[in-house]
């Protein structure tokens, strides 16, 4: 005891040193400030969400008209964390109801922190049922590590989590799928997504939904029967592409680099319009200002006088009963009057 009391001020300093070390080696590896670096596999995941998703899967078919490829609002872009994303429409057969599937890619951090319970019920949908963990098995087909010109089938799981959420106007519920995939891991569900990885790690996430009451030859389908079928057919070649080695061939990355610049190109035309519009009104208005000079004082007032003046011909009917009113002195005396004329005609009688 005498020992720390006497050394109790190097025994605090120490303790703070060994924090601020722990702190930083912390801070490091969650920013990778030093080890391995992610932007290449990171460019590889956006490669193959915006470009390599498959378009058939079992009876559905992608309806690519529908496609959103990436996220214009940058706004929303950032919070959402998306480096990378495509929302697709696959359509089902006649006995099969349509799947809508979101992928997103970016770092743990960010593309970690939104889920469906949180995002949708904060955008004004309702949860209608708790959130279950739904799990399938599939195989995929790989390469043989001992001989690579050879394939070989490898059994694998895929964890979501999963619960059935209204349309914010009620017209509709769906029931959502979510989860992760980082580089050489399966499709899972953690409770903690960003503690599962680093927060500079790239991973990807995907929403798949199905519109509930969708009705088949059978009557009403059975959404998680619906989800397995299609995400047994479409997760074995997802898995292929989403290894984080995927290079985009040279053909679609020309297509990748053309709709890159026709966004900028856009985005530039948009400001360029606004610029000339805000050009052309204020060009106009001093035009306005240069035709028409405020009048001076002095021209109005005399305007005013120029108005009292009235033309003989453009004088109202009241003005002209008056004037027809005032008869002359002269005029008076010459009228006769009434009880005179009276008499007189009374006497000729």
């Amino acid at each position: 005891m005498d020992f720390i009391k006497k050394n109790s001020l190097f025994l605090i300093l120490g303790i703070g040193v060994i924090g601020v070390l722990l702190a930083t080696y912390y801070e490091g590896n969650a920013t990778m400030r030093w080890g391995q670096k992610y932007d290449t596999y990171l460019q590889s995941f956006k490669d193959a969400v915006e470009n390599a998703v498959p378009t058939h899967v079992g009876v559905w078919q992608a309806d690519l008209n529908e496609d959103q490829i990436g996220i214009d609002n940058e706004l929303i872009r950032r919070v959402a964390g998306a480096e990378g994303s495509l929302a697709r429409h696959f359509r089902g057969s006649y006995d099969t109801p349509d799947v809508h599937i979101n992928i997103t890619c970016g770092f743990s951090r960010s593309v970690g922190a939104h889920t469906p319970d949180v995002c949708f019920t904060g955008s004004g949908s309702e949860q209608k049922t708790e959130v279950e963990t739904f799990e399938i098995f599939y195989p995929v087909t790989i390469p043989n590590p001992k001989n690579p010109q050879e394939s070989i089938q490898e059994e694998r799981s895929a964890k979501f989590k999963t619960a059935i959420f209204s349309d914010p106007s009620g017209h509709y519920e769906q029931r959502v799928f979510w989860g992760w995939k980082g580089m050489g891991t399966d499709w899972i569900a953690p409770k903690f997504p960003r503690l599962k990885w680093n927060s500079s790690e790239p991973i990807c996430k995907m929403y798949v939904s199905i519109i509930e009451g969708s009705k088949t030859l059978e009557g009403q389908a059975d959404t998680l029967k619906i989800a397995e079928e299609f995400l047994k057919n479409f997760l074995p070649e997802l898995d292929l592409v989403l290894t984080g080695e995927y290079v985009l061939p040279e053909g679609l990355k020309t297509l990748a680099l053309a709709r890159e610049e026709e966004k900028k190109m856009s985005t530039v035309n948009s400001a360029s319009l606004e610029e000339e519009s805000s050009i052309s009104k204020n060009s106009a208005k001093s035009e306005t200002e240069e035709i028409s000079p405020p009048a001076p004082k002095e021209a109005l007032q005399a305007d005013e006088n120029d108005l009292l003046d009235i033309p003989e011909n453009e004088k109202s009917a009241g003005e002209k009963g008056d004037e027809l009113l005032n008869v002359p002195e002269k005029a008076k005396e010459d009228v006769p009057n009434k009880n005179e004329t009276a008499d007189e005609f009374d006497l000729d009688l």
